[in-house]
């Protein structure tokens, strides 16, 4: 099963460190004969040793698609796959404790690294079957406990892979009846991929599998099966691609008068980086910057506005919960810097989501969309937060010409991540979330380990939105924030309560958004894995929640408060959710832009004053005066 199709969409926020139990002995002796009893009922020992590598193809179909998969795999430790499915094609290799795929949007060949690695050569081990070897391939074993289905009952192993200690165990379901693998539960971060394996049949001298179909828990809709066609043994691998292969063809990016550096300014508004970017050479159209976003989006209503229909289907995770998505190849997607200057791309895959109707009240306009990781990915980006420029530079011949040093950048899966302290004591891996215009958002299992709810100082609950829903975070103080050699003190953090989605995430600790990031000049590289900080003009400041407690939003015309936190200046205003307003500072809020409502009611000092005129139901008119008072002293 290609395990790249497995890692969920994580939209907008997208994905705690906390380790996961150990399994303590090496193998029990009741494992140790439900092992045994497999490779008996599979066609014994001697088949077993005699068969050194595999070759399989299989039929494929899901999420709206079908296609093929084609596997060989030799013992210890060699692994290919090429994978077609619709629209997508992908391969994956693996030698020793080296692995590599390519990304299915963008065809490029990425190199694994950190967590992507150790899942990769923990899935290898399972795919090679090392557990069924005697020594178990060096993994440990141990009995997990009995299940029953119906009439069926089953005995569960935990298994952990040699060097994944820092991942859950998989949890492999051997029927009683007659001694065969049912399914493979394997922990994904807060998920589950669950693979039922029947139609076992004769082939290159032992029994097999010949349907698999996996799927991914709380996402009914994300379902693969896979039914093979083809089995065979001891085949020759000679000239496969087992280590990553060179680059080849021609590059799908084009610059047009940019010679590799490409400067654009863009709209910081909301706090979210905001480009033009035009899809299959139509007008220039509004797209969220979004280092967080798994894939580049489109959203429903503008890719229907342009002509374009996705297809297929996929469940797709967000920062709060679940939505659904489906897929469109363009021509080409293109972004235009000054003069005749640009860079475009060639042929790109995005998703097709429904995401402008929850944002656009939000951020008063129309988004036509999402940049994400395959977007981002082709290039060194630098975001500085001062100047509003946003620079693209060709990753072949770009040279930091800076004074910082670079910090690592990790990558669990494909959004970039960078270690960070909390009060000198609390160590994780942050997503770099430039679609999140919040602070540190901690995520839960991270902040449950550590005790970190207790611990803010100030704490008040907040609605949050992001892909998917509507979710509630609690903000509060703590000591000291540190990310390398640069650090600040009382920084504003949230811990989410999110049950499902990004902010659940087990993968990091949290997300780092554009409150702590406008402090800095952001450099990102993602084929080298570095991240350069520069400090800038904000570097010192404040972090601030509030000082209205009011959330301003548009919607038909009309200026909204859309949330007005209980205890705010604008609730002791008399001001509640809904209403409407109709005049700020004597002026007409519909002649306001969102910076220049922020600018009065979010960045005015603490003790002035802000009269509003708005309107409950459609009713009279009420008159208020809002003093401004930051929530989170």
């Amino acid at each position: 099963m290609p395990r790249s199709f497995w890692r969920p969409l994580a939209l907008a926020a997208l994905f705690a460190l906390a380790l996961a139990p150990q399994v303590d002995a090496a193998t029990t002796p009741e494992a140790d004969q439900v092992i045994r009893r497999y490779v008996e009922a599979t066609g014994g020992a001697a088949a077993f040793a005699a068969e050194s590598s595999l070759y399989t193809r299989a039929r494929l179909g899901g999420f709206g698609f079908s296609g093929t998969i084609e596997t060989w795999s030799v013992r210890p430790d060699l692994h290919y796959a090429r994978t077609e499915l619709g629209p997508f094609k992908l391969s994956e290799g693996s030698r020793g404790r080296t692995a590599w795929r390519t990304d299915p949007t963008t065809g490029r060949v990425v190199t694994l690294t950190d967590q992507d690695l150790t899942e990769a050569l923990a899935s290898n081990w399972f795919e090679l079957e090392r557990w069924a070897e005697p020594g178990h391939g060096g993994g440990t074993i141990t009995v997990a406990g009995h299940e029953k289905e119906g009439a069926a009952t089953y005995t569960v192993l935990a298994m952990q892979a040699p060097g994944a200690e820092a991942l859950k165990p998989r949890r492999l379901w051997f029927a009683d009846a007659t001694g065969l693998l049912a399914r493979m539960e394997a922990p994904r971060d807060q998920n589950q991929i669950a693979t039922d394996f029947s139609d076992w049949r004769r082939a290159g001298g032992r029994l097999r599998a010949f349907v698999n179909e996996s799927g991914i828990s709380n996402m009914p809709a994300n379902r693969l099966r896979s039914v093979a066609d083809s089995f065979a043994t001891n085949v020759n691998t000679a000239g496969l691609a087992f280590d990553p292969p060179l680059p080849v063809g021609v590059s799908t990016v084009r610059w047009r008068g940019a010679s590799g550096v490409l400067k654009l300014p863009f709209d910081y508004a909301a706090r979210h980086v905001w480009m033009r970017a035009s899809v299959n050479g139509a007008p220039p159209a509004d797209f969220l910057f979004d280092t967080g976003a798994t894939i580049s989006v489109l959203d429903s209503t503008y890719a229907a506005s342009i002509g374009l229909e996705g297809e297929g289907f996929m469940q797709a995770q967000g920062a709060g919960a679940a939505g659904s998505a489906s897929f469109v190849t363009l021509d080409s997607i293109a972004v235009h810097g000054p003069g005749d200057t640009g860079v475009s791309i060639a042929g790109p895959k995005l998703a097709v989501m429904s995401v402008a109707p929850a944002f656009s009240a939000y951020f008063w306009n129309e988004m036509a969309g999402v940049l994400g990781y395959d977007f981002i990915s082709r290039f060194v980006v630098t975001i500085d937060y001062d100047e509003g420029v946003l620079t693209l530079h060709d990753p072949a011949t770009f040279a930091y010409a800076g004074k910082e040093q670079p910090l690592p950048m990790v990558m669990n899966g494909v959004v970039p991540g960078v270690t960070a302290t909390i009060d000198g004591a609390y160590t994780g891996v942050f997503r770099i979330d430039v679609g999140s215009s919040s602070t540190v958002d901690i995520h839960g299992p991270f902040a449950s380990k550590h005790g970190l709810e207790e611990k803010l100082v100030g704490a008040r609950d907040v609605e949050g939105v992001g892909f998917g829903g509507h979710f509630t975070t609690r903000y509060g103080r703590l000591g000291k924030m540190a990310i390398g050699p640069y650090a600040w003190d009382a920084p504003m953090v949230s811990v989410a309560r999110a049950a499902e989605g990004a902010f659940a995430s087990e993968e990091f600790a949290g997300n780092i958004g554009n409150r702590v990031l406008e402090r800095f000049r952001l450099t990102l590289d993602y084929d080298h894995r570095r991240i350069w900080l520069e400090p800038g003009a904000r570097f010192g400041s404040r972090d601030a929640l509030s000082r209205s407690g009011m959330l301003v939003g548009r919607e038909g015309g009309k200026v909204l408060a859309l949330s007005v936190l209980p205890g705010s200046p604008a609730h002791a205003a008399g001001l509640r959710d809904g209403d409407e307003l109709v005049r700020v500072q004597g002026k007409p809020a519909a002649s306001y832009t969102l910076s220049q409502l922020d600018a009065l009611l979010e960045q005015g000092a603490d003790g002035s004053r802000v009269k509003v005129e708005s309107r409950r139901d459609g009713k009279k008119k009420s008159k208020h005066t809002i003093t401004l008072r930051e929530m989170l002293p």
